[in-house]
């Protein structure tokens, strides 16, 4: 699995919308005019919200990643229970399949090599078919995934301790990679994007 972070938006407009619930920001057009001391007061009121359920931590749903992230078709299956906030754009098996020789680095582990010769010789008789029906569940597959922040402290809390490495992988990467951690639970200093 490969996961690089591309990007996080929306935190200042998070709190923006955040100060409207409590008339801190009412009179501005955009937090850049907010008062310093308004903005440290936004911060602690979004951290105490991020702890929160029920709608409290709705504001996390404005803060957006997109993460390009190549993972075997037997993770992305399980991912697929985070769709709401998410977009996934992937390569597509359909037009790249018949592309590119089958070799041991298309899966996420090792597979029989006598599969891959089968595979690789189902792909040079253009049997996209068969291909595609027998393509084991480790193969690679690159997506360029949008999600929200509110996804990802679902993510952590319900698969950082998963028993596929994939996921304590992803968990790994977003405490370590992602701003704003103190939002996620972890160190309001930690986390830079990189």
């Amino acid at each position: 699995m490969k996961v690089k972070l591309l990007n996080v938006t929306g935190y200042n407009d998070a709190l923006m919308g955040i100060g409207l619930s409590y008339g801190l920001t009412s009179p501005y057009e955009s937090l850049a005019e907010t008062p310093d001391a308004t903005r440290v007061r936004l911060e602690k009121i979004a951290e105490r919200l991020s702890k929160l359920d029920g709608g409290e931590d709705k504001f996390l749903r404005s803060i957006v990643v997109t993460l390009d992230v190549t993972a075997s078709l037997y993770w992305w299956k399980e991912a697929d229970t985070y769709k709401v906030g998410t977009v996934a754009q992937s390569e597509s098996t359909m037009h790249t399949l018949m592309e590119n020789e089958i070799t041991q680095a298309c899966f996420e582990r090792p597979i029989f090599p006598d599969t891959i010769t089968h595979l690789e010789g189902l792909r040079k008789m253009g049997n996209f078919e068969t291909l595609v029906n027998e393509l084991p569940c480790g193969w690679l597959q690159r997506r360029i995934w949008t999600l929200n922040y509110a996804v990802v402290k679902n993510i952590l809390a319900k698969r950082s301790h998963h028993k596929l490495a994939e996921w304590r992988y992803l968990c790994e990467t977003f405490r370590e990679k992602l701003p704003y951690s103190f939002l996620l639970g972890g160190d309001k200093n930690a986390c830079n994007l990189q």
